[in-house]
């Protein structure tokens, strides 16, 4: 009985375990997986001469797991080991057939239904000797360096198209080398219904797939995984032309334009960027980049047969060993099970999960498929304490509010609510203040207009907000009063044009500035609510019909008049989103932002916190 005398180093290991990547499955109730890819450096330290490996072998002690043989191990010699001599190898895809005409792969990844083994036994056995080199080391899953263990997706849910998702699976096509740093990775695209074809396609309906910009993810903004820095770059690289098959001679970098980011312990390399996406303040070594930042643009650069994001991770450095992918705050579902128009299926959420071995559509968003929930918000210099919170349901938002009022003297300065997959959510920010201050739902405006008067006439409180929303075919109000010894008045009118002069006549003849603004639909008309109050400051509203002249004329305002926009709203009209704003003047820091999902705007106000000290006080959904 022999054995030869082999160094076998594994990787990916974590404290001493190696670890495996949990897949998600693919359906709610589907089963979930485990997939095991192991990267070996095998050493011979036998002192008298060369060995010849001819088979690898992974068990599972103690568990009902079968033994998973490798196929085609050392084809091409590589792992024929001189005395002293080292190779890597690792369990990725396999050519079985040495005619270089003739296809016949295998991959030899480990995909094992759950629950995963503790352990897993690595037997290594060569030409000559009776027994294998092992090595036996315990099991567990991967955890990303993040506080949550896991990476966002690398793309905003707003960004994706009507019944549009991204796309991937598990099972890469290359190995990346002996040291298989693409056996976890992912070539992701994009999916979309096309009504009228009556059909999925990667392609914009009636678009030719020798057109870049005919993919779907052409263009697409590409976004960062986690807080970090950035490690290096290419960039300069123009899009392929000739789409369908690999670039002959094969481009350098094969990654074509991309960017490495360090994520902690791990590097993320995000690649076949569009030439000239990447922002130029990244491309300088050590480069902050916060979460969900926008990195570049989706090209078709590179070893690359059409438009799409290739992502891979790896620990350490540029070179470093494999690393597994994990996800969190998505969705994914066997597209098969979706019944387009509408995301209603039974979606799997991501909770450090890798992608499902076969190929699913992804919802890359915490907020239920198909709700990007668009959100606008403003946060401003100021050294209070506050705190920002949505709740699934009214009950919870109540208890969350009272909570930071009882434990943290957190008074409530904003609500705002919005309807995700049936379900009303609640979204709150409250302050640390000393004022007196209650909030109120009503069922009717009268009724909420008459509890707004008794809190100022019991109380001295006066309404810093009021907003409405539907519940069945009735109309509900929510109101926040404050204490506070300033002149207000509240402003119902039918139609813009009554309240507008309503506006500037409490301005004119009282010097009440407008400090709210919500718009409604009643009885098929539009109406108008407002809040003026007394002040020394110059203000401004208006009304914008789209974005773009929104954002020129809030900046216009601040340039030229140094007004800060502290209140926004919005509205549809004739299929339109139209805008509405307030500015005045004050010398406080202040940003406003609008991001296309929820998920995005949350981490954009908890960066501007982080990095910036200022503080939310105001949110709106956009629905």
């Amino acid at each position: 009985m022999s054995a030869p005398n082999l160094e076998i180093k594994v990787e990916p290991v974590e404290s001493g375990k190696a670890v495996y990547l949990p897949l998600a499955a693919t359906t709610a109730t589907g089963k979930t997986m485990v997939k095991i890819v192991l990267r070996l450096r095998i050493k011979n330290n036998n002192g008298r001469g060369m060995v010849k490996v001819n088979k690898i072998q992974f068990s599972f002690p103690g568990s009902s797991h079968a033994a998973a043989n490798m196929q085609g191990v050392n084809m091409d010699g590589s792992l024929d080991l001189a005395a002293g001599a080292a190779a890597y190898w690792s369990n990725g895809r396999v050519d079985l057939d040495p005619d270089p005409d003739v296809d016949d792969f295998i991959n030899n990844a480990v995909y094992l239904n759950t629950p995963a083994p503790s352990q897993i036994k690595i037997s290594v056995s060569c030409k000559d000797f009776t027994d294998p080199a092992t090595v036996t080391m315990s099991l567990a899953p991967h955890k990303s360096p993040t506080p949550e263990g896991a990476y966002r997706f690398p793309y905003a849910a707003g960004e994706l198209r009507k019944d549009e998702y991204y796309q991937t699976d598990a099972v890469h096509w290359a190995n990346g080398g002996a040291k298989g740093t693409q056996i976890f990775a992912h070539d992701i695209g994009v999916v979309g219904w096309d009504p009228k074809a009556k059909k999925w396609s990667s392609l914009l309906p009636g678009g030719a797939s020798s057109k870049n910009e005919d993919y779907r993810i052409y263009n697409k903004p590409l976004r960062a995984v986690a807080d970090g820095e950035v490690e290096e770059w290419f960039d300069g690289m123009d899009d392929n032309t000739v789409l369908g098959e690999f670039p002959d001679p094969t481009p350098s970098p094969g990654a074509g334009n991309n960017i490495w980011i360090r994520h902690g312990t791990e590097l993320v390399k995000y690649a076949h960027l569009k030439k000239g996406s990447i922002p130029a303040e990244l491309m300088k070594k050590g480069a902050r980049v916060h979460e969900g930042q926008m990195i570049g643009r989706v090209g078709n650069t590179g070893n690359s047969t059409n438009p799409h994001t290739h992502i891979e991770c790896v620990r350490d450095s540029t070179s470093g060993p494999l690393r597994p992918l994990p996800f969190r705050a998505g969705w994914v579902v066997d597209r098969s099970k979706l019944k387009p128009p509408g995301a209603k299926g039974p979606w799997f959420a991501l909770r450090g999960h890798g992608i499902s071995k076969e190929a699913v559509s992804i919802w890359p968003a915490s907020t239920y498929p198909g709700f990007p929930v668009p959100t606008v918000g403003i946060s401003m210099q100021g050294d209070w304490a506050n705190s920002y919170w949505i709740s699934p349901d009214l009950a919870g938002f109540q208890q969350k509010a009272q909570a930071l009022f009882d434990d943290h003297g957190r008074r409530l300065i904003r609500i705002a609510t919005f309807v995700e997959n049936g379900n009303r959510r609640w979204v709150g920010i409250s302050r640390a203040g000393t004022w007196a201050s209650r909030w109120w739902i009503s069922n009717n405006l009268s009724s909420f207009l008459a509890k707004a008067q008794e809190m100022f006439d019991t109380q001295g409180l006066r309404l810093i907000q009021a907003g409405s929303y539907l519940e069945g075919t009735q109309r509900k109000w929510f109101g926040i009063a404050r204490g506070g010894d300033w002149a207000s008045r509240l402003i119902v009118k039918p139609d813009l044009g009554s309240f507008s002069k309503e506006a500037q006549k409490l301005f004119d003849e009282n010097g009440l500035r407008l400090i709210y603004v919500t718009t409604y639909v009643e009885g098929g008309k539009r109406k108008w609510f407002g809040i003026s109050r007394s002040g020394d400051w110059a203000n401004r509203w208006w009304i914008s019909p789209d974005f773009g002249s929104f954002r020129t004329k809030s900046q216009d305002l601040f340039d030229n008049e140094g007004k800060r926009l502290v209140h926004v709203t919005t509205y549809v009209e004739r299929s339109q989103r139209r805008w509405v704003g307030i500015s005045r003047s004050g010398d406080w820091a202040n940003r406003w932002y609008f991001r296309s999902d929820l998920d995005s705007f949350n981490l954009e106000a908890q960066r501007l916190f982080d990095e910036e000290k200022l503080r939310l006080i105001h949110v709106e959904m956009l629905e």
